[in-house]
């Protein structure tokens, strides 16, 4: 089984863009009966919803570092993850929670990571032009991730 996680805070936001690409997703057809857990900005509900499952594809806004990238799309265990990147854990780098939790839960093996780069992270429901842009693009990433 695949889930589907959006990651991020909805009041602050283009950090909320996962939010808003699986609040999108869970209103289009093709996703019924796809898995979409809403993360927020916790890390144990992102652990959580891993758990037992064959695959998980994360959606979050993520600072990587490089002015001007758009979207993007990360599998840790295959390609060269950007050491700096943290999800929206605030505190954490997604490979320490992914080691630590190795332990305690059942991860798939597979993780995907696709989001943008934030443009404008401050008090706000509503994502910045450049992230709202992206939505559609990600929400077709996801789809060819899930072979739809």
């Amino acid at each position: 089984m695949v889930v589907v996680i959006g990651v991020g805070n909805l009041i602050l936001g283009d950090d909320g863009f996962g939010i808003h690409v699986i609040e999108k997703m869970k209103e289009m057809d093709e996703f019924r009966g796809i898995k979409i857990v809403d993360a927020m900005t916790n890390s144990a509900f992102l652990l959580e919803a891993m758990d037992g499952e064959d695959k998980a594809i994360i959606v979050d806004a993520m600072d990587i570092g490089q002015e001007g990238v758009g979207v993007f799309r990360f599998n840790p265990n295959v390609e060269d993850f950007p050491s700096d990147v943290m999800l929206s854990m605030h505190d954490l780098h997604f490979k320490d929670v992914i080691a630590m939790a190795r332990g305690v839960y059942r991860l798939p093996e597979e993780i995907v990571i696709v989001g943008v780069r934030p443009r404008r992270v401050e008090l706000s429901m509503e994502l910045s032009e450049e992230c709202e842009r992206h939505v559609d693009e990600v929400i077709e990433i996801v789809k060819r991730e899930l072979g739809l």
